[in-house]
């Protein structure tokens, strides 16, 4: 019987193996929008299509950060800095009980969001840096708050074409908080978790068919082959019906189109925010024509959203992959894992 090993600390590797000489990398197993040596991080594509990358240096340990983006969160959580957080765009989206807790006590505090950034409340809280992400409209504000002296660190984990390289950036908040080692370990027992699973669904008989997304206006948008979401259906024993296009980012594509080719997909998976198929079926009623949805295979990681519509599938997911494949593994091959318990994703009702 198959199970899931729960995320361990495996013993820390040696400091030492980190005091390479200042010119020699770290080397990185999956991620490649980032670079670490003995002082610096090199972020190579701090926002997308940047031109030139951005390097940090590494001088003491932070003791108050502020972070931008939930995705940051579990990382900190994950090498035990949880309390160096004083601020954060929006409290309401967080769904780390350990994170919720300082909350609850006002030692995070609000920060806004956007283009509306409390800069006064930010210089208040005279943080060492902050952890923020450029995805094209971000950078004016960030630009201000550089220029009153506070670190700004760009983070671009969302660039990341693949669920390690996405989890392995862990090992970046790992050199900035001088826990390489602590990091490096977490990330093996995860890639370990990971790939585990990937075995386990290798050799599967039937590759069940897989249809994502929805639409949005006119348009059907949904994952590209090469998006990280189609990585994880295919390591979970599935065929993903796009999985042809290498597209990293998102297919847009017309309803006629997609009811073509995916009408009698055996699995519906993945449909931003809905929860019900009422809903779905209210949205348009042409989804219920889809087989999946008559049959009532569609499932969404809708399964933690907190009361504020904060979905921990984009916040812990990053950096917990097994746990996505493993769910998704439950839903195609269920068999496999008898006893897993879904995490981020449920059966639509």
């Amino acid at each position: 019987m198959a199970t899931i090993a729960l995320l361990a600390l495996a013993s820390c590797t040696p400091r030492k193996e980190y005091q390479s000489a200042q010119s020699d990398p770290v080397s990185l197993e999956h991620a490649t929008k980032f670079k670490l040596y003995a002082d610096k991080v090199v972020v190579t594509e701090p926002w997308p299509g940047a031109k030139e990358p951005v390097t940090y240096t590494i001088s003491k340990k932070p003791q108050r950060v502020i972070c931008t983006s939930t995705t940051y969160l579990p990382f900190i959580e994950l090498i035990g800095e949880s309390n160096t957080l004083v601020g954060f765009h929006n409290l309401n989206m967080v769904n780390s009980p350990e994170m919720k807790a300082l909350i609850e006590k006002g030692e995070v505090v609000e920060i806004g969001d956007g283009a509306s950034l409390n800069i006064e409340l930010i210089l208040g809280l005279d943080p060492d840096l902050i952890f923020a992400y450029d995805a094209g409209y971000e950078s004016t504000t960030m630009d201000k708050i550089s220029e009153a002296g506070i670190p700004v660190v760009y983070n671009a984990d969302f660039l990341e074409t693949s669920a390690l390289g996405k989890a392995e950036w862990i090992r970046f908040f790992g050199a900035f908080y001088q826990k390489l080692p602590e990091a490096d370990s977490i990330f093996q027992s995860i890639k370990a978790n990971y790939n585990s699973l990937k075995t386990l669904a290798k050799d599967v008989r039937t590759r069940p068919t897989i249809l994502s997304g929805t639409l949005y206006g006119d348009t059907w948008f949904l994952a590209g082959g090469g998006n990280w979401m189609a990585t994880f259906f295919a390591d979970a024993g599935g065929n993903y019906l796009w999985a042809d296009d290498d597209t990293n980012g998102w297919l847009e594509i017309s309803f006629e189109s997609v009811y073509e080719k995916a009408h009698d997909a055996d699995y519906w998976i993945g449909l931003s925010s809905f929860t019900s198929l009422y809903e779905l079926e209210s949205q348009d009623h042409r989804y219920a024509s889809f087989e999946s949805f008559k049959e009532k295979r569609v499932y969404n990681y809708s399964r933690r959203i907190n009361e504020a519509g904060g979905n921990d599938f984009f916040e812990s997911g990053y950096s917990r992959p097994d746990l996505v494949l493993a769910d998704l593994i439950k839903v195609l091959h269920p068999e496999l894992l008898p006893d897993h318990e879904f995490v981020y994703y449920e059966q639509l009702p």
